[in-house]
């Protein structure tokens, strides 16, 4: 008996192309606007600062000066500074005395994790910093389960003060931090474990799942319970938008995801889901606690859902220039709780489900298939394109020595 592989119809590729084209241009629409946004929040910076009595003057592109009628000698110096958290670039803006006593500060943008910024704004964090003296570096002790994030707050208000300090006392204090310096041990870690878990997908040997098994085990203790770097929609969007070029406290998401995208192109398979996914281990072994089944629904909803969901996150990290604000994976909970109620509930139902349903968030609301299936067909649709130029291009090369013949004969004829 002959089993014929069923064909999509004609109808649902063309549908699909066009969904394909149309979230490129969302993005890119998304991005766009956003680019305006962030240019408003400076503005609307300025406005909040500045008053009848002051009049804003600029020294260079991120030092201004507030002068009032009272003199000059009096003026009040506005500034900006950047600082690198968890997820991403965050920017200030501080407005300082004439004597560098710190007056303002606002956060004008940020690619950080909402979670970990809420957490240093609980703290007060940045009501400790208004009123010290830039004549020293700031220092403030670090927030517990939000360090790098008050770090990279700590830093940023330092280097809008650093152009201050040069303008008013002649000297600079912080310290110039390249993306380069934040790749560590970790990183070279996540190239490894891909590399053997590439090895073992690929390979014959009859100790294969028990490889598997040993592979996942490893990278849940580490990229999960140790670290927390599972790439998700926000990494994403991080890589997509060019997030991790001005710097990331953490790499090794961008890098599994890369990593994960070569794979996806070359073989059309997720590697990472099979033996590096820390959340997909923990689901498994759940699994076999509770003796789980694997889903006997397959309707379309579970296919275009988490992908119009992954399209809506990744358009409104985009406008917000923050994809890591919009987060709606359950990793922060699961290995560090970290999170907001919402995702607090959603996890607490995935273990649950996870007890009778095989990897219940694999099949239902996962970024990562989405991805996958959309750079899957756009290799295929990509490949048919150059196949068909390639054809046509054929067809034009075999019929001109055939025209040229013809050509010869009739002009024969005709002599």
């Amino acid at each position: 008996m002959t089993i014929k592989k069923t064909k999509t119809p004609n109808r649902n590729k063309k549908l699909e192309k066009i969904l394909s084209i149309l979230s490129i241009f969302l993005l890119i629409v998304a991005w766009y606007l956003g680019g305006l946004r962030s240019n408003n929040s400076q503005a609307q910076f300025f406005e909040h600062i500045t008053s009848k009595q002051y009049q804003l003057e600029e020294v260079s592109p991120n030092l201004y000066k507030l002068v009032g009628n009272v003199g000059e000698e009096n003026a009040k110096w506005v500034s900006f500074g950047s600082g690198i958290g968890y997820g991403g670039e965050l920017t200030v803006g501080a407005v300082f005395t004439a004597s560098g006593v710190v007056e303002t500060i606002s956060l004008l943008s940020s690619k950080e994790t909402s979670s970990y910024f809420e957490k240093i704004v609980e703290e007060k964090l940045p009501e400790g910093l208004l009123g010290k003296n830039i004549k020293t570096t700031f220092h403030v002790d670090a927030i517990t389960g939000a360090t790098l994030t008050s770090d990279a707050y700590n830093h940023a208000l330092d280097q809008a003060a650093d152009s201050v300090r040069q303008a008013v006392f002649g000297y600079r204090l912080s310290e110039q931090v390249t993306p380069w310096s934040y790749f560590k041990w970790l990183d070279a870690a996540a190239l490894i474990l891909f590399a053997i878990a590439v090895w073992v997908n690929r390979t014959r040997s009859e100790h294969k799942v028990k490889m598997n098994v040993a592979l996942l085990t490893a990278s849940t203790l580490l990229f999960g319970f140790h670290s927390a770097s599972l790439y998700s929609a926000s990494t994403m969007g991080g890589l997509v938008y060019g997030s991790w070029i001005s710097g990331v406290a953490n790499y090794t998401p961008f890098i599994l995801l890369a990593l994960s995208i070569i794979y996806i192109f070359c073989y059309n398979r997720n590697v990472y889901c099979q033996s590096l996914c820390p959340f997909g281990a923990v689901q498994q072994c759940l699994a076999k606690v509770g003796n789980a089944k694997s889903s006997p629904v397959r309707h379309q909803f579970f296919i275009w859902f988490p992908r119009v969901l992954l399209l809506i996150t990744l358009c409104l990290g985009a406008y917000f220039r923050s994809p890591a604000a919009f987060v709606y994976e359950p990793f922060g909970i699961a290995f560090g709780m970290i999170g907001g109620m919402y995702l607090f509930v959603l996890t607490i139902m995935i273990i649950l489900t996870s007890l009778v349903v095989r990897r219940p968030w694999c099949q239902s609301l996962c970024p990562i298939n989405a991805m996958t299936d959309f750079l899957v067909f756009n290799k295929h649709w990509f490949k048919q394109v150059r196949n068909k130029k390639g054809k046509q291009a054929r067809q034009i090369t075999q019929r001109e020595p055939r025209t040229a013949r013809k050509n010869e004969t009739v002009k024969q004829e005709r002599e």
